[in-house]
């Protein structure tokens, strides 16, 4: 396309100095498609004063936000503790070296690690393993602590 619009520059500046006349329509097209191409350069479209930044989310909050009680529909911790330590499936305890480790949904896990937990609505939400000794664990999830049975020796 630049090649055509070259050429058809180079012909417009060439054959009118050779005597010869180029066809009015395709003169016109020439000029069109010049202007088309170096208008920008001539200051003939300005570019948009407010232009949006492409790399940033548009706001979506409210510019009042309703101030939400503690007591409202959000569940609390504790009950999403109770639901989501529920949802782990132990299934192996070991010592390695005297420290104790539990296998939790196929992953081994010790004291202080981040056990992750999808819920139903695709978030994943990371439960503190505090705790392990040989019959139970202790789970938290901010400052909330849940004491849990596992069976497995």
């Amino acid at each position: 396309m630049k090649h055509r619009t070259l050429l058809l520059l180079l012909l417009a500046t060439i054959l009118p100095s050779m005597g010869a006349e180029l066809n009015p329509d395709v003169q016109k097209r020439a000029k069109q498609r010049i202007e088309s191409l170096l208008g920008n350069r001539r200051g003939a479209s300005s570019a948009p004063e407010n232009v949006a930044n492409p790399f940033v989310l548009p706001q979506t909050a409210p510019t009042n936000p309703v101030e939400q009680s503690p007591t409202g529909d959000l569940p609390l911790k504790g009950d999403i503790l109770t639901r989501l330590g529920a949802s782990l499936k132990v299934s192996g305890y070991i010592q390695t070296k005297g420290v104790p480790h539990l296998t939790i949904n196929r992953q081994t896990y010790r004291e202080n690690d981040l056990i992750p937990v999808r819920e139903g609505g695709g978030s994943v939400t990371f439960l503190l393993l505090k705790k392990i000794t040989e019959a139970d664990f202790i789970l938290e999830l901010d400052g909330v602590e849940l004491l849990q049975k596992h069976t497995v020796k």
